[in-house]
């Protein structure tokens, strides 16, 4: 992949209009043994001096694709373009510039807003009247359509030559491409071969990459890889995302096997064996709950060792290859002791109102009711008159019981959700696990800020340099406190104790927050 960028070209008459000239091809072969790059250059250069402007500088994208702007000589005109150097944009052909509909309209806007022009050489417009516009934006998604089918094409062409056995792209280490097909390398064979061997052993592919001297990720790639089995596998779907290995596709390939597929699915099955173990060694308090509104999609769990100690944090990675991510990060120590001074909050009750009305009516419901006995004896009321009043006594009792019965000791369930904060310190990851999902419906964290939703009602927000402060104070606050019985428990566990302490006296309690009584039962059965 090469890029060619022209110095500024200065003219003798400072009044001509500034014009830049931009060129794209896709391929890296077609940018360097094409002529279309120099063709364009050419016509482009021509175009400028038939009508008079001064040529500023020359951006070259060779070997990139116009579906999005991830381009350097593109970013280097827009940045240019903020800076007003030039008056004129001039392309070959629209579909140079940019392939993404999304991605056109947006550079059009910034043109604009900078007044800067755009010329399409092949294709006249005047963007300067609705007409223009409109046929502009016409063909930017006729050029998107075009390339949508081609890859709808490439695919077809993909998947036809994976039925046939034959491999596309790269081949890879212990195979090489010959006249009649792809053959062993025996040297690099042999390699594989052990590669296999201590990976069914039980190493992992960082004890297999210390021993062998290649990367975890080279590693992980030839033991995952089912080309060295003679098959093709589909480990990629119409959308380019991965495809779990339980739900390939495989395709008899036509190159000859250097291990057994028994021998790749034993390594496969001892490393998804390895895999659960780690996740259950190593439980992730907040799995699926951390969410980065800017990537739209969740913060993957991970572990590191830091001297003698296990760091758990939580990472805003790329879920797609050659996809960029904000990479936010997120300790998970200091978030939980952040967190766990809220779960009083979320628990929050407040005295009921002491409602001595309904025991006032019951007593008079009781007289009406001895009353009418009274008076039906002494025949001053019918029968019936008699039944329906009594019966709407009764009911009138039945509710007002009723109430009474369904109203609950507020103070014991607010000792017993209280209990919590005091019983943390002491749980196993998968309890406190479980325990925060319970309170929490999402955490939404972005570069700055921080935001909760708790699953009783409400929403705490704060801002993200608390971690790293909290991170601070942790490690200044001694390596380890020892609990009852001798347990050795984490540092967060000096913050879970000055919060017991500081804790203010349960009262009879009422849910102040819209608390439901779902929420309330299940935490009620997480503590029992």
């Amino acid at each position: 992949m090469k890029l060619w960028v022209s110095s500024p070209i200065c003219s003798e008459d400072s009044n001509k209009m500034k014009a830049a000239i931009y060129t794209r091809v896709s391929t890296p072969d077609q940018a360097v043994n094409g002529e279309s790059l120099d063709m364009q250059k050419e016509r482009l250069i021509e175009y400028v001096k038939n009508h008079g402007w001064e040529l500023y500088k020359a951006y070259e994208d060779g070997g990139f694709s116009g579906k999005n702007v991830n381009r350097p000589a593109f970013q280097k005109m827009m940045k240019d373009v903020e800076f007003k150097k030039f008056d004129i944009l001039v392309v070959y052909k629209i579909d140079r510039l940019s392939r993404s509909v999304l991605d056109f309209h947006t550079t059009m806007k910034f043109l604009e807003k900078q007044n800067i022009s755009f010329v399409s050489v092949t294709q006249q417009f005047d963007t300067t009247n609705s007409m223009g516009r409109l046929m502009l934006n016409i063909l930017v998604d006729f050029a998107n359509f075009e390339r949508e089918i081609n890859v709808d094409r490439s695919i077809d062409s993909y998947l036809q030559r994976l039925h046939k056995g034959i491999p596309s792209g790269a081949i890879p280490y212990g195979y090489r491409r010959e006249e009649d097909g792809i053959a062993i390398v025996e040297s690099e064979a042999i390699f594989v071969r052990e590669l296999f061997s201590l990976a069914l052993q039980g190493l992992s592919t960082n004890e297999i990459s210390k021993k062998t001297g290649l990367t975890p990720y080279h590693v992980r790639s030839i033991i995952t890889n089912p080309f060295y089995t003679g098959y093709l596998a589909r480990r990629r779907d119409r959308f380019d995302k991965r495809i779990k290995e339980n739900d390939w596709e495989w395709y008899q390939g036509q190159h000859k096997p250097i291990i057994s597929v028994e021998l790749f699915q034993q390594v496969a099955q001892k490393r998804q064996s390895k895999a659960r173990v780690a996740n259950t060694k190593y439980k992730a308090f907040f799995s699926h709950l951390i969410y980065c509104p800017k990537c739209k999609h969740n913060l993957s769990f991970h572990t590191r060792t830091k001297k003698t100690k296990i760091v758990f944090y939580y990472r805003c990675d790329p879920i797609k290859i050659d996809e960029k991510s904000c990479g936010q990060y997120l300790r998970e120590e200091p978030l939980e002791v952040i967190l766990s001074r809220q779960i009083d909050k979320v628990f929050k009750l407040q005295k009921p109102e002491n409602n001595e009305k309904d025991d006032d009516s019951i007593i008079m419901i009781d007289r009406k009711i001895k009353r009418l006995v009274r008076l039906a004896e002494e025949e001053d009321v019918t029968v019936e008159e008699f039944k329906q009043r009594i019966e709407e006594l009764k009911k009138q009792k039945a509710l007002l019981l009723a109430h009474q019965i369904t109203k609950l000791d507020y103070s014991k369930i607010s000792e017993k959700l209280k209990t919590i904060i005091s019983i943390y310190p002491y749980m196993t990851r998968e309890e406190k696990s479980r325990l925060w999902h319970l309170l929490i419906i999402r955490i939404e964290a972005c570069k700055s800020l921080v935001s909760v939703y708790w699953r009783g009602g409400g929403k705490y927000t704060f801002k993200h340099d608390r971690l790293a402060k909290n991170l601070k104070v942790l490690n200044t606050k001694g390596r380890s406190v020892v609990a009852a019985g001798g347990v050795v428990r984490s540092k967060s566990a000096l913050f879970f104790k000055n919060i017991r302490q500081s804790r203010p006296s349960n009262k009879m309690l009422f849910a102040k927050s819209p608390i439901n009584n779902e929420f309330i039962v299940s935490c009620l059965n997480f503590i029992n």
